[in-house]
Formats: C-alpha cells, structure tokens, sequence
C-alpha cells in the first residue's frame, strides 16, 4: 500500500519529532497504527484490493472489509480448475460505507456450474478513498492515538 492515512510529516508533528533520523522507523509505525486500526474496526482506510473466496455461492451475501468501493469482478471455478468471468448482468453490487457492501444475484438469475469448494472468487475494492483526506478525521485520529502508543 503506498498510502497511509496519515503522512510521515503529519505523524512527526504529531510526535513531536524533528530529525529525518527515524522516518523509516515512523513510517513503518504508521503501517502498524493503520493495520491495528482497520483491524479494530473491521474496516480498510485507504483502498485495498482485496480477493474473497467461497466455497459455494449463494443468491445474497455481503463483503467484508467496508465500505465497499466495487466489486472489479466475479470468478467462478468449474470441476477442471479453469477460472470464468461472471458477466455483471447476473449480479447487483450495493456498495455501502455504513455497513458492509451486498452482491446479490439477479432475479431469474443463476450463478454458473462451479466445483463444491473454494469456487467462488469475489475480487473488490474497499476502502474510503485513495487519500489521507478521504478516511473520516476520526479514524485519522485513531491512527494518531496509536501511533503515540506504540
């Protein structure tokens, strides 16, 4: 990820630090702030790219990891092993930044045949935006208050 919810500049202020001594020691600490951050809030802060796999698909489930920002694509697997785009007509994505983003299928709709496990590839992206200035000051925050603990 080459974004951080916060900025080494930012996060030097914020601790009070002046020297370029430790920036790679302050920037990986930012990582850590975000990771314990999104992992807290079972949310990602800046867009992620992230590949969910089901065994089985269903007609309705959500993603996890909100706010979605959209499903890039579908992907089922057959009984070979080969790999099939789902096409997006037989699918409707509800993208929501208070609750976890919905993909449902069509009605009328079904998925295509596909093996009993691990058939059901889900890529997505999720997170608030690709910028410091797109996560909610908040959870900027958060990031800070860790970052001064850790």
């Amino acid at each position: 990820m080459a974004t951080e919810p916060i900025t080494l500049d930012e996060a030097k202020t914020h601790l009070r630090v002046d020297s370029a001594e430790d920036n790679a020691l302050i920037t990986g600490l930012i990582t850590t702030a975000r990771l314990f951050v999104e992992n807290w809030t079972c949310r990602k802060l800046i867009t992620t790219l992230i590949e969910k796999i089901y065994d089985v698909p269903i007609d309705s489930f959500a993603l996890p990891s909100p706010p979605l920002q959209e499903v890039t694509k579908i992907e089922i697997v057959n009984d070979a092993g080969e790999k099939t785009e789902v096409s997006s007509a037989l699918y409707n994505v509800d993208p929501s930044v208070d609750t976890p983003g919905r993909v449902q299928l069509k009605t009328g709709s079904v998925w295509p045949d596909h093996r009993e496990f691990a058939s059901f590839i889900v890529t997505f992206k999720a997170g608030y935006g690709d910028n410091p200035s797109d996560v909610p000051e908040m959870l900027r925050q958060a990031v800070f208050q860790i970052l001064r603990h850790i």
